[in-house]
């Protein structure tokens, strides 16, 4: 089984891309994809996508076939996918009850080996990025951005 890629370093362009629609939960993919000749480390790339929750200002959905796409697409490119991205409009970068209950089916995660990683707003600002891996049985935080002291 190949290792999946740490999710995004500080500095990465995730923090300044929730803000674009403070008052919805944005969306995405966090993508690894090939980094070229002579086993080049992979590039991380964001892959926004649609939310199609029911009221996005309150939780995400990734389209089905919006994902699917995304998927068949990064296979085409023989990258991999490192995590999945979303926003909390109103703050907090835990994985809330809507969210656990899109990342896991019977208590397993959906996308095994793959972040879920949440972006925190204040005011409209990303002031805190935290990827969750799920590990003995349940999802564990890291901050990513900003990194802690």
């Amino acid at each position: 089984m190949q290792s999946r890629p740490e999710p995004p370093a500080p500095g990465d362009p995730l923090a300044p891309v929730a803000p674009r629609l403070a008052e919805l939960e944005v969306c995405g993919l966090v993508v690894a994809l090939p980094g070229g000749e002579g086993g080049a480390e992979p590039q991380l790339a964001i892959w926004p996508m649609p939310n199609g929750a029911a009221d996005p200002s309150r939780s995400y959905l990734v389209p089905p076939a919006a994902l699917l796409g995304a998927m068949t697409r990064l296979d085409q490119a023989g990258g991999t996918l490192a995590g999945v991205y979303h926003s909390h409009p109103r703050g907090g970068a835990g994985l809330s009850h809507a969210d656990l209950e899109v990342a896991l089916a019977g208590g397993e995660p959906v996308l095994p080996g793959v972040a879920q990683i949440v972006v925190a707003l204040e005011d409209g600002r990303a002031v805190l990025v935290r990827a969750h891996r799920f590990q003995e049985g349940r999802f564990a935080g890291v901050d990513l951005w900003p990194r802690p002291p």
